[in-house]
């Protein structure tokens, strides 16, 4: 943590330094293009990209494991299993073999690491202050002491047993200690990814019961050893946790009581869902940031879901509207369909928590990149939403913007093609701006979705006017234009006109059919850059897959770095619980 600490702090002197040189003018020249030859001034960049690739990006397969929570874990659970391992004293070394000290130092430290576990699964996590990581990726670390206290429990049950097994449950106190034991494997067994996966409902309600019985019942068994002052401090950090959250929920939902309480739900066809609320939320939030939803009406349960919308509160009022776009699967999100499928739209009470979460900070990058599948793009919309606000207020330095979404139907792209509309027409005229969206559930010649003037409602207008010419938009200055050329793949980017004039400056939505080419946008993209590149990903598993297998290759490597590519941050927002 003190690693992580310093890496963000250094994180943001940068990414303050190059605010900095925007918004007071300072020389911004372009970086060098790549040269082809080797630069050991640009080796500290050449560490930072293979430092993102082999500790980030690269996957162990089976384990969906990246090498750098693989490592730690391994790490972790060595060092664990050299303190129950390791001799008592230099007189009789040979003690730390007997079963009867091993298994105990391993329930001892069993024991003193539930606290930690407890602390990484926080929602209000102090660590990310200091870090920069919010709590969906600190459970990582919560998962790794998770199953090194699971590998500890077992050791402490065959020690005991081969220590004395007639008296392994010959008092109350030891029942205590097996029952906890068997709430951590089978929480254990459940939080397997393929199974969290497919019975997230299961799981959820079960993982609250089963380490209530954990903790409670290794403190009961630990009080004959009286070592119970390693597990109470479990009581404190998760009641403070709670106590914090329901003040909020107390805070948002009750004191600054909104006008209307109700949230309305949409069926949007495809499965999809949209809900949108008001609230008064001092100090807004940021973009990309997911709150949890609650709906008494249908259980108690509450999820995470990603704010689609920027903080902008609403005229003459001190409110903002909030907008979710859900597909119902199971469980909650089924529920809420049924009950708008009937009239297409109801509305049900609705709390809410946060918001939560730790989004990058891009505005010092020159390429941003934002990559969605599905619902995935209210976590691009409202980024790129954001970066354009910030452009304009002199307080980002991108150049390069480019928005891609992969969807399944055409139905889908009405979920948000008016705020999509309206951001395109938000874009800076000396942002050059691509927005593809790729249709995957069917084969179609290309074509552009309509570009829109600021007025115009896609819901109910139509394109008067297309063209097919192949152009990629970029702008050279505020008075001009730059020529049209054609992508180097042979993929190009046709531009609308609307009402027969061709607006470069906002370029239009480009409709295309398959699967996007992750790995040929993103070397296009960033090996012509002209400065650091930022790519934002949010959708299915293999959408997120297939950009960590292409910014693992070469063209993003320390090689290609060090001839001048510039370095690219990657970040992916994906609710995996």
């Amino acid at each position: 943590m003190g690693l992580a600490t310093v890496i963000n702090i250094g994180f943001v002197a940068w990414a303050t330094y190059r605010r900095y040189q925007v918004r007071w003018k300072k020389d911004i020249s372009p970086s060098p293009r790549p040269s082809g030859k080797l630069s050991i001034r640009r080796l500290p960049h050449a560490i930072l990209s293979a430092a993102r690739i082999w500790g980030f990006r690269l996957r162990i397969p089976y384990v969906e494991m990246t090498l750098v929570e693989f490592f730690l874990g391994i790490m972790y659970m060595a060092g664990c299993l050299a303190f129950v391992y390791s001799p008592l004293d230099t007189i009789k070394p040979m003690v730390n073999l007997v079963p009867k000290y091993w298994g105990a130092k391993a329930g001892l430290l069993g024991a003193a690491q539930l606290p930690l576990a407890v602390f990484l699964a926080l929602k209000n996590n102090p660590v990310t202050w200091l870090t920069g990581l919010g709590h969906e990726k600190l459970i990582l670390m919560h998962r790794i002491v998770s199953r090194c206290i699971f590998v500890l429990t077992w050791i402490h049950f065959v020690g005991e047993y081969y220590r004395a097994p007639r008296k392994l449950l010959s008092a109350g106190w030891k029942v205590a200690g097996l029952i906890g034991g068997v709430a951590q494997t089978i929480t254990t067994i459940f939080g397997i990814k393929q199974i969290r996966h497919a019975y997230y409902e299961l799981f959820y309600s079960s993982h609250v019961v089963l380490i209530l019985t954990l903790i409670i019942t290794i403190h009961v068994h630990c009080i004959p050893m009286e070592s119970e002052q390693y597990v109470w401090p479990c009581y404190i950090i998760w009641g403070a946790d709670r106590l914090l959250r329901g003040s909020r929920y107390v805070l948002f939902n009750l004191i600054l009581r909104p006008k209307n309480r109700k949230a309305l739900i949409e069926d949007i066809g495809s499965d999809g869902l949209r809900v949108t609320l008001k609230r008064r939320i001092p100090g807004g939030w940021k973009a990309g940031q997911h709150v949890f939803l609650a709906f008494p009406g249908l259980d108690i349960q509450s999820h995470p879901f990603t704010i689609g919308k920027v903080y902008e509160k609403e005229e003459g009022g001190d409110e903002a509207e909030m907008q979710f776009i859900i597909r119902a699967q199971g469980g909650q999100t089924r529920m809420l369909m049924e009950r708008a499928m009937p009239t297409g739209r109801c509305e049900l009470n609705a709390l809410f928590d946060g918001p939560y979460g730790h989004p990058e900070d891009i505005r010092a990058f020159t390429t941003c990149i934002f990559i969605a599948g599905g619902t995935g793009v209210t976590y691009t919309v409202a980024r790129m939403h954001q970066l354009f606000k910030d452009i304009h207020a002199s307080d980002a330095r991108a150049t390069r913007v480019v928005f891609v979404w992969a969807i399944r139907t055409e139905t889908e792209y009405s979920w948000v093609a008016s705020d999509i509309a309206k951001i395109v027409a938000l874009a800076p005229s000396l942002v050059s701006l691509l927005v593809d969206i790729y249709i995957t559930g069917g084969a179609r010649t290309d074509k552009a979705l309509p570009e829109l003037e600021k007025d115009f409602d896609i819901e109910k207008d139509t394109v008067v006017t297309s063209t097919s010419t192949p152009t990629r938009t970029q702008s050279l200055s505020s008075s001009e234009r730059c020529d049209n050329e054609k992508m180097e793949s042979g993929a190009t980017t046709p531009t609308t006109a609307v009402n027969g004039v061709f607006a470069f400056h906002r370029p239009g939505v480009t409709r295309k059919d398959g699967r996007p080419d992750m790995r040929r946008i993103l070397e296009e993209e960033i090996t012509v850059s002209e400065g650091a590149v930022a790519v934002d990903v949010s959708g299915p598993d293999g959408l997120i897959s297939a950009v960590r297998s292409a910014l693992s290759q070469p063209f993003t490597g320390p090689l290609a770095t060090m001839r001048g590519t510039p370095t690219v941050l990657l970040s992916v927002e994906q609710f995996r619980m």
